[in-house]
């Protein structure tokens, strides 16, 4: 996975709270907005609340950093790896966790390591039992990754090395491969990282 833009600033790391409207679920009605009452809600259409995100764990390791100060050569190699994990904390209100770590090697040397959990906290609300598990492993993992793509450019913007822009990850994709990996495990036919993407680029 290779970088193309430029990440957010620090003010993109702001807590969302409100309501957004999930177009994509079939027959999904207007919402009255976030101060809607309970009555509003549930006779609306499907919807996710994220009531906060948050970083749940961050991690730098940077043991040539002394290289990159005297001005050495740096064309690494970046193996990124992305995995999402759910929890049911209530009912209608879920933890997702989006985790990346990036590793950045060259020469057989690692240059950096960096890895992030960045978690929200969802409630979903109208939504058919078949169709939560595709909301939290795609569209809230995909509400997720701007802020922890930008915390993963800053972090190694700030350890000395051109910022780290990962490209967009598709999360639905991604979850096929879980399901399909899920699959293979039931029939017998090994086990694989459901949740696991391999990736490459440039630092």
């Amino acid at each position: 996975m290779v970088a193309t833009a430029a990440p957010g600033g620090p003010g993109d790391l702001t807590v969302q709270a409100e309501q957004t409207q999930m177009t994509d679920i079939p027959d999904a009605k207007p919402t009255s907005g976030a101060n809607g009452s309970d009555d509003e809600i549930a006779n609306s259409g499907p919807f996710i609340h994220a009531h906060t995100q948050y970083i749940k764990d961050l991690s730098f390791e940077n043991p040539l950093a002394i290289e990159t100060v005297n001005g050495a050569e740096l064309s690494p190699q970046v193996n990124l790896e992305c995995s999402v994990e759910t929890q049911k904390l209530a009912d209608q209100t879920y933890e997702v966790v989006l985790s990346l770590e990036a590793r950045a090697v060259r020469d057989d040397k690692t240059l950096f390591l960096i890895a992030v959990d960045y978690a929200g906290l969802f409630s979903i609300t109208n939504v058919p039992e078949e169709q939560i598990e595709p909301v939290l492993y795609v569209h809230c993992p995909t509400l997720l990754f701007p802020f922890a793509r930008a915390i993963v450019a800053n972090v190694t913007k700030d350890g000395g090395y051109p910022p780290l822009l990962i490209d967009i990850i598709d999360f639905a994709t991604l979850y096929q491969h879980r399901m399909a990996a899920a699959k293979n495990t039931e029939d017998g036919g090994g086990e694989g990282d459901a949740e696991a993407a391999d990736g490459e680029g440039a630092a």
